[in-house]
């Protein structure tokens, strides 16, 4: 049993009058640059760090960019390098001040110069990477930057393999040149925020932390005052603190310890309260500033009641994501990012597994806001090569100390459907355990969590504090029911275990619509009234049973497998509650919607299935107004209430005349009128 209360107080994004560089968690006055606009080429070419290198065979292109539609777009895909060079005139206000260059995310590594200098390499395609170029650039005159990408195939680095997702290639998150006073709250520590604040005590009266702050100076060293202001909601100042610094060392770790009285809890959904943390770096009159929102929370994991939040029950109704488009696979805008957890929001999830890797920085500030619990996770997927142990580190390190500061952010997850033939000494064995005290080591106030595909006892089970699997009862195998009855086999044999739902779902094309026609799991017809079928047997399975501490719908949205070719279209997993463009909602999320969302709504299945043969017919209609009516052709057939406790009422053997059919539900709560059409035609 998992009963460890969690502690956290974490950081999001907040818009304010300064420079910031984007998607980065924390404001600064730094100075900043964005560098959108690249020269590229796709393909191995010698020397192309060069200044005199010849480019006019090359592309223009704007980052966020990636190089691997044709994943996308037909069957297979490059897997190889290619290069993105840039210019950039270095303004005079960074002089004397220390420069940076990030990069927030390049698939899959990266070996980038400056003026033909190598800064480093950086292998993992998810996290971000920083590299210092104080004593690289030129003032007065071009500085090139020129970057090596590459996504083949690195067995030191995971992911191994790209059977479940696609390895896209290319600068496809921003990149940014900044720069700070020679003494700072350090960028260069692992591309984090620099501070990271831990909580210690919480209770009604009073919350206690304690903030470590990551300085450095680049110069001989003299005290230097640290100020930390404390604003609530409302942007009250509610703590004011210094401290001097003595920079005995040019990088060091300071601490320093606030209070609360009277903490507000950041409380999911119900109340994403968030405090704000302005701290300032002052040597004599050289200022680095960074100012930062947290949140004040604790949950805990029973076997019996599930998950907590603020010591009360918190159901983790939840979905999966992948992290791309249809039209720009990875390389999404911000507008794109806040659109998909918009439709999350909508739908009334409250939590987020965002896989099988670290996500851009702005999804989880939006989780922040939004107040959706987050599973976040390294790529350790699928198989195995024995030698990526490293790579797993350092991209867990990443993740962790990189997004450290969100409220949201409840559990890391170490790895999904990673099969351990050869024992418990298995190298995936050996290196989860490894994992698992890595994480606890940067961070004991989390869980951590693992997603399996075997049975309740296995090799590489249950060594992560919560285990969650991936059951997919009717679609690969068995019947939808047998969800329930493992479920409860499960809780009846190993009652001390936390049981979790990290994967369920089943495909569904908007453009099937014969069930007759249906051919899983990897045929060619997925029809649309299959998936909802299945999520409505299997989420009452779930719902009815308060011991699943989480559960986790695959996917959200449609995403690509290069080399698929099922369900009717090829490179498509057809799992998503909405289509791959976002344009669609497909009628399982108007079932959820209708469940896990208060605000009122009205919405009739199957509307895509309008061409009919038979006259006679039933209309479903999920909805959580308690009283509908339904009018055909413009006359009232009759209303009906709710009897059932999954939000859906069907109006049974409703007589359709030949040609076209005007179906109309309305619903009312107190003065608003709620409606939906559909058209169906009988033949």
């Amino acid at each position: 049993m998992y009963q460890k209360i969690i502690l956290v107080v974490c950081f999001v994004f907040i818009q304010l009058k300064a420079t910031i560089y984007s998607q980065v968690n924390h404001i600064t006055t730094r100075t900043n640059i964005n560098l959108t606009d690249w020269k590229f080429k796709k393909g191995i070419w010698y020397n192309a760090q060069k200044k005199d290198y010849n480019t006019n065979s090359w592309g223009n292109v704007k980052v966020p960019h990636t190089y691997s539609m044709d994943a996308i777009e037909k069957t297979g895909y490059y897997k190889g390098e290619a290069w993105y060079r840039t210019s950039i005139d270095v303004p005079q206000s960074m002089k004397n001040e220390r420069i940076f260059i990030r990069f927030e995310g390049v698939g899959q590594e990266a070996q980038v110069y400056l003026n033909e200098k190598s800064l480093g390499k950086h292998i993992g395609g998810y996290s971000a990477f920083i590299y210092e170029i104080t004593d690289v650039v030129e003032f007065n005159k071009k500085n090139l930057i020129a970057v090596k990408v590459t996504n083949e195939p690195n067995f030191k680095r995971i992911p191994v393999d790209d059977k479940l997702f696609n390895h896209y290639g290319g600068i496809y998150r921003p990149v940014q040149i900044f720069s700070t006073p020679k003494q700072n709250i350090s960028p260069n520590y692992y591309a984090s925020p620099g501070i990271f604040i831990e909580q210690q005590e919480l209770s009604s009266q009073l919350a206690t932390l304690e903030i470590k702050i990551h300085v450095s100076s680049s110069t001989k060293n003299k005290p230097s005052t640290l100020s930390y202001k404390v604003f609530d909601r409302e942007n009250n100042l509610i703590i004011s603190k210094n401290q001097l610094v003595s920079f005995s060392e040019k990088e060091q770790i300071v601490s320093q310890k606030l209070e609360i009285e009277n903490p507000i809890l950041w409380n999911g959904k119900m109340n994403p309260y968030l405090y704000k943390l302005e701290v300032e770096l002052n040597h004599y009159g050289k200022i680095d500033k960074v100012i930062q929102a947290f949140g004040l929370r604790t949950f805990k994991v029973d076997p019996e009641k599930g998950f907590f939040l603020n010591d009360k029950p918190y159901r983790l109704n939840g979905v999966a994501i992948h992290q791309e488009w249809k039209d720009n696979g990875p390389a999404l805008s911000n507008e794109q990012h806040q659109k998909d957890i918009d439709l999350i929001d909508e739908m009334g999830a409250t939590s987020i597994r965002m896989s099988h890797y670290q996500h851009s920085d702005l999804q989880y500030q939006l989780a922040d806001k939004k107040g959706l619990l987050v599973w976040a996770e390294i790529p350790f997927v699928h198989d195995y090569s024995g030698r990526e142990q490293g790579n797993a580190k350092q991209q867990l390190r990443e993740l962790i100390l990189q997004n450290y500061n969100h409220p949201s952010i409840y559990v890391w997850g170490l790895w999904n459907e990673v099969r351990a033939w050869k024992g418990k000494n298995a190298p995936p064995v050996l290196l989860t355990q490894d994992l698992n005290k890595l994480a606890h080591s940067l961070d004991k106030t989390r869980l951590t969590a693992s997603a399996s595909d075997r049975g309740m006892i296995s090799n590489m089970g249950n060594i992560s504090d919560l285990q969650a699997w991936n059951k997919y009862f009717g679609w690969y195998y068995g019947e939808y029911e047998d969800m329930g009855k493992w479920l409860d086999n499960a809780r009846k044999e190993y009652p001390e275990i936390e049981l979790g739902i990290s994967e369920y779902g089943v495909g569904g094309n908007i453009y099937q619509q014969d069930v007759a026609k249906l051919e899983k799991p990897i045929g060619n017809y997925f029809p649309e009234s299959v998936q909802t079928n299945y999520h409505e047997v299997t989420w009452k399975i779930i719902k009815d049973r308060p011991f699943v501490w989480s559960s986790y719908i695959w996917n959200m949205f449609d995403f690509s497998v290069a080399g698929w070719n099922r369900g009717g279209i090829q490179n498509l997993n057809h799992k998503g509650l909405v289509t791959f463009d976002r344009a669609i909602k497909k009628d399982a999320f108007y079932f959820y919607k209708a469940n896990w969302n208060k605000e009122p709504m009205l919405y009739i299945a199957e509307q895509r299935n309008n061409i009919r043969t038979s006259s006679k017919t039933n209309v479903k209609i999920f909805t959580n107004i308690n009283k509908v009516t339904l009018y055909l052709n413009g006359k009232k057939v009759r209303s009906l209430k709710q009897t059932a406790d999954l939000n859906t009422i069907i109006f049974e053997n409703i007589n359709l005349t030949k040609g076209k059919n005007i179906i109309e539900v309305k619903g009312k709560i107190q003065k608003e009128i709620v409606a939906h059409k559909v058209i169906w035609e009988l033949k």
